[in-house]
């Protein structure tokens, strides 16, 4: 588990705060966020341990919207349906592919 300094823009605020999260990669530190109604805003994260940054500049509305469907659709369902088609594509007969 990681430490990482995040800057984002908090509901109400007109400036930009750091806060502290930790997590094992920046992909659960985003998930972090999106589940804190109050932040608004990433600007980046980065890593204490080395100093790794990652810039995203983006809302975090729409990802919030996203990560709802998930959990309506239970448990990462949507995920993996989203494999499937994406498998049963690659499967189609070789010929298929060329017409």
């Amino acid at each position: 588990m990681d430490n990482y300094i995040i800057k984002v823009l908090m509901d109400g605020d007109k400036e930009p705060s750091e806060i502290l999260n930790f997590g094992s990669s920046p992909e659960e530190v985003i998930d972090n966020l999106i589940q804190i109604e109050g932040v608004k805003y990433l600007y980046h994260i980065k890593r204490v341990s080395d100093g790794e940054m990652w810039d995203f500049n983006e809302e975090l509305e729409p990802l919030r919207k996203i990560r709802k469907i998930i959990l309506q659709e239970g448990d990462g369902e949507l995920i993996l349906k989203l494999l499937l088609r994406e498998e049963e594509e690659n499967e189609k007969d070789p010929s298929e592919k060329l017409h």
